[in-house]
């Protein structure tokens, strides 16, 4: 089965919060990579979600509400590694920005521009004036999949278990 790369957050949550990446097999070891399935059908429904209501964030990011900050989208980097991509600015139907984490692939780095197409969007959040973040539609699937005390630290730094 051919793997997906789901990074889960950006790398300012990541540092901050511990949450996993997930990766491909083949990349090692490392107790924060975690693994997904090309086609499994829980990720696919959340990108799908995070799809259908990109019409909300794209609300969002042209007239942010007060308070609201750390706008960001995740693609599809190279087809395979889904990546955090903040410093946001729309031109038509394309988010520009900076890659938001470390790609594990070599001819990428953090901080790179992208220029995607939003029917490419895989994910997409932002954090309320209520310290909500909002969408993370695949992290959500993550957090049910990794171990439930790491999984209730995340959703309560992400606001989640108020």
């Amino acid at each position: 089965m051919r793997k997906t790369v789901i990074t889960v957050l950006t790398a300012i949550h990541l540092s901050a919060i511990g949450v996993p990446t997930l990766v491909s097999a083949q990349q090692g070891d490392d107790p924060n990579l975690e693994s997904v399935e090309a086609d499994d059908p829980e990720m696919n429904a959340a990108i799908a979600e995070a799809q259908r209501t990109l019409p909300t964030f794209l609300a969002v990011l042209e007239d942010p509400p007060q308070g609201a900050s750390n706008l960001s989208f995740k693609f599809p980097l190279s087809g395979w590694e889904h990546i955090w991509v903040s410093n946001l600015r729309r031109d038509g139907d394309y988010l520009i920005g900076r890659l938001s984490n470390v790609p594990q692939q070599p001819e990428w780095s953090e901080g790179d521009p992208v220029r995607v197409p939003m029917k490419n969007i895989s994910d997409w959040a932002w954090l309320d004036s209520d310290g909500v973040m909002q969408g993370h539609h695949t992290t959500r699937v993550i957090l049910r999949r990794i171990d439930p005390k790491r999984a209730a630290m995340i959703r309560n730094n992400l606001g989640w278990n108020r």
